[in-house]
Formats: C-alpha cells, structure tokens, sequence
C-alpha cells in the first residue's frame, strides 16, 4: 500500500471520529440544546446517556437481542427471497417484470401500516416483526440484484456463447458473480431498513421487550428520558455492527472486484 493509500485510509478513518466528538461536545456543552431551543429533558445530554447505558447495560443486551434475531433473520429471508425473484426475470424477463412492479409498490407502504397490519396477521410477536423486514428488504435485494445480472460487460455474453456456453453456465459463470458487489449493497441497505422496521414493529407488538418497546416506553415516562436515549443510541450501534460484519464479509468474498481494492 503506498503512501496515499495510508492516508486516505488515516482521514477515511479520522475526520468522521473528528466530526462525531465536535458533536458530542456541542450536545454536552449544550450549544445544540440553545440553537434549536431545546431543553435537557428532551434531549439528554450525552453524559447522562452514557450513565443510563452503563446503568442498564445487562437489560439493554437482552433487549438488543430481542431485536436482532428479527432483524437478521428477516434481512437473510428477504435477500433470498429479493435474489431469487430477481434471478426469475432474468431467466424469464417477459412474464417477471410484474414481480419487480409488485416489489416497487409494496417499498411505498408506510412501515407503521405494515407493522400494524403485520401484528394482526401473525400471532407471534417474533412472526410480525420479521414479516415486516422481509417485505421491506425483499425489494431492495430483488432490484439492486436485478441490475447486477443484467449489467454485464460488453460483449462478455457473446463470447461466452461463442464458445458453446449454455444459458445456465451464462447465469452461474457470469451473471451470479457479476451481481454479488450490487446483493452486497442491497444487503448493507437493508441493515438500516431491518432495524427500522424491526423496531417500528415493536411499536405495535403484543410483547414487552426490545429495543423498539423500551424506546417508546422510557420517552413516555418523564424521568427516564435518557434510558431511553440509551436505547436508541443502542439501537444505532447494532445497527453500525451489523454494517461492520458485512464490509468484511464482502472485501473476503469480492477480493477479485475492483470495488475492494483500495477498502
């Protein structure tokens, strides 16, 4: 790696930590609390987060893992899912398209009216909540997918069938391993959208855990403002986990793309 690339990766690194501490020190010196005229109860300080979370910290990791089993096993069903409809109109284009119309419409419902409907339609509190991260991460992998198997260099399906190639060995030999940088995307997309809609969807839940229900429950109450600080600021943490584990799981698996070459 020669010397830009050290300091590229140095600033990558640096100005976004430099950004959050000047952040940090406008809320606890409460600059942001004066420019948007705000008061502490409404937006705690940051000390007074970190208290709540090194207070509660055992209750915040079961709550936390109340909503990632939903999470991760929604984003794992909808990317299937989301890859196998877009493999489908790949193959047969002519009567598939409708699937990606379907997938576009059902991202424009609401997340409150899906998790609402959701938590009608399944019993389970675990069942609503990954319904909902299904349907929301479904189209995004079905469409960024989609875009991968059917952007091909050119010429590249040409010379392939020159040399005999049938359409299966088009589709595993060069579509498959041409749509893994856009099913990666997708899928570092869905992180913030699983988590959204997890959360929303313990909104409405008949359960009493997670970090979506001890987000609404802590902001109703009046002195636990800043557990429930806590737990937002946990919930944006599993989420940056979540994104973390991807990016090295893609610069392993795409060590050939270009797009990793300089990560």
């Amino acid at each position: 790696m020669n010397e830009k690339a050290k300091r590229d990766r140095i600033l990558t690194i640096l100005l976004p930590a430099a950004l959050g501490g000047i952040m940090l020190v406008l809320l606890q010196t409460q600059v942001i609390h004066w420019i948007f005229d705000l008061k502490v109860i409404q937006l705690p300080l940051p000390s007074q987060i970190g208290q709540a979370l090194a207070e509660n910290q055992g209750q915040i990791l079961l709550d936390a893992w109340v909503t990632l089993l939903p999470v991760v096993t929604g984003m794992a069903l909808g990317g299937l899912l989301g890859y196998g409809l877009a493999m489908l109109v790949t193959i047969f284009p002519q009567g598939g398209y409708g699937g990606l119309i379907l997938m576009t419409a059902l991202n424009s419902v609401p997340v409150v009216a899906l998790a609402t409907v959701m938590n009608r339609w399944f019993s389970g509190a675990f069942a609503a909540k990954t319904a909902v991260v299904v349907i929301l991460t479904m189209g995004i992998m079905s469409i960024n997918a989609f875009r991968g198997l059917n952007d091909l260099k050119p010429y590249t399906q040409d010379l392939m069938r020159s040399y005999g190639a049938h359409r299966w060995q088009v589709m595993r030999k060069l579509r498959l391993p041409g749509s893994l940088p856009d099913a990666f995307t997708a899928l570092k997309i869905n992180v913030a959208t699983a988590m959204m809609g997890t959360i929303i969807g313990e909104f409405f839940a008949s359960e009493t855990a997670g970090l979506g229900f001890m987000i609404k429950y802590c902001l109703k109450v009046g002195n636990q403002k800043a557990q429930g600080w806590a737990y937002i600021t946990a919930a944006a943490v599993l989420s940056l986990i979540l994104y973390g584990i991807l990016c090295v799981i893609e610069k392993r698996v795409l060590v050939w793309h270009v797009s990793t070459e300089r990560k």
